[in-house]
């Protein structure tokens, strides 16, 4: 997403916990990392007051969360439900708590154009994912976070992306779990994962970064609230 932005002619701040891998995507993008941990108390106060420090501004929050503990409802502990409640929920407030003041100030294009928010979900808010009971229950939550902050934040818009089966480490090793308790290898589950997907293939991270770019950009300045699935058409739920 970083790369897709940046694509784009954004400037780009990413922040995330501090590793080479996060410096090393900061200088292919020419963008600015900021090492630092978000589910600290003042992380999200602190990542938001250097982004605007080194940008000169804030016009678009990409927020995309860790994904929460894997496991069934029998499965989790209460230490990993408070891990994945302050991870994926309370980040994900304290962040657009911080930045909301910063992207109601952005100009986007001169255009008077208000800040952009997008938030990185999961196909689980269309469909309970099995062994996921978290993120099932999570995730929705932030949904509903959004559409309530829709005239609230106007006309900063907020939008949701809800990706499908993306190639990504983090499905990586959802994969290699789920082989592991049925048994199977993690061929066999990725291609019962893929006979659901009409595209027929995994998703390339990039191709949620494009989507992303269009939401946070002026070009989708009439869209919010939206909740757009970037699945290969893997979730048949109505809307």
């Amino acid at each position: 997403m970083a790369r897709a932005l940046a694509s784009e002619g954004a400037r780009v701040a990413i922040a995330a916990r501090a590793s080479e891998r996060l410096e090393s995507v900061a200088r292919e993008i020419d963008g600015i990392a900021i090492g630092i941990d978000l589910s600290v108390p003042d992380g999200p106060t602190e990542v938001v007051r250097r982004a605007v420090e080194e940008l000169g501004g804030l016009d678009a929050l990409l927020v995309n969360m860790g994904g929460p503990p894997a496991g069934t409802f029998a499965d989790v502990s209460d230490e990993q439900w408070q891990q994945a409640i302050d991870m994926t929920l309370w980040s994900t407030i304290h962040v657009l708590r911080a930045a909301l003041p910063a992207l109601g100030e952005s100009h986007l294009a001169g255009g008077g154009t208000a800040g952009s928010v997008c938030v990185i979900l999961s196909s689980s808010v269309r469909e309970p994912i099995p062994a996921l009971t978290t993120s099932n229950f999570l995730r929705p939550g932030l949904v509903g976070l959004i559409k309530s902050l829709v005239p609230e934040i106007a006309p900063v818009r907020i939008n949701g992306i809800a990706p499908g089966r993306v190639a990504t480490g983090r499905i990586a090793t959802l994969d290699e779990g789920r082989a592991r308790s049925a048994g199977i290898s993690v061929e066999q589950v990725q291609q019962q994962t893929i006979g659901r997907i009409p595209l027929g293939r995994y998703g390339d991270p990039s191709e949620v970064g494009r989507v992303a770019t269009f939401l946070l950009s002026p070009a989708a300045s009439y869209v919010t609230g939206a909740i757009v699935p970037v699945d290969g058409g893997m979730i048949k739920a109505l809307p």
